[in-house]
């Protein structure tokens, strides 16, 4: 089977998730901010926790800099509600993050027959960095448990490097790097 991932300066597509705190929500740009939006791969993995808890140490801070964020698994909503709460998560957290939404943001699929006791698939670690206007700025796609982790730091840093670098040369602004 050929897998695909999306690619920089593309339209992130429309994928709506149910939100641990109810309702739901499109994991797309939206009020003319930025957007993260990371894939973890479950409440199971320490990992994912590490890099969520990364995330919330930096969140005050990507606020300042007009990024939401919103993470998301294939997790049920109770299990993700759980995992959230007790991992002192306050950003937005997304469950239920079907197969066929996976394969639409070209992530990659793991079964957890075997070691997992859970029945669903899940996806392996990823990250988008949307820009208000919804294309892809930045991604990165892990193929194993220790992949496709933001480093909010490095992050933050490239988008106001990009914004500063844009105000002397307007065609660096919108230039997004991968797109060849």
């Amino acid at each position: 089977m050929s897998h695909f991932t999306l690619d920089p300066n593309t339209q992130f597509p429309q994928i709506d998730v149910t939100l641990t705190s109810g309702g739901s929500v499109t994991l797309s740009a939206q009020d003319g901010k930025a957007k993260l939006v990371v894939v973890y791969r479950g409440h199971f993995c320490p990992f994912c926790l590490s890099t969520l808890q990364h995330v919330q140490s930096k969140h005050a801070e990507l606020r300042s800099n007009q990024i939401d964020v919103v993470a998301v698994s294939a997790d049920s909503v109770d299990v993700a509600r759980n995992f959230a709460e007790t991992s002192g998560l306050t950003f937005p957290i997304a469950a239920g993050l079907a197969e066929v939404q996976m394969r639409t943001l070209g992530l990659y699929i793991s079964d957890p027959k075997g070691y997992q006791p859970q029945a669903h698939v899940f996806a392996e670690p990823a990250y988008f960095l949307l820009d208000a206007d919804n294309s892809i700025r930045y991604l990165s796609y892990g193929s194993h448990p220790m992949g496709g982790r933001v480093n909010v730091d490095s992050l933050l840093a490239g988008t106001n490097w990009v914004k500063d670098e844009g105000e002397r040369n307007a065609a660096f602004k919108d230039y997004k790097w991968g797109t060849k």
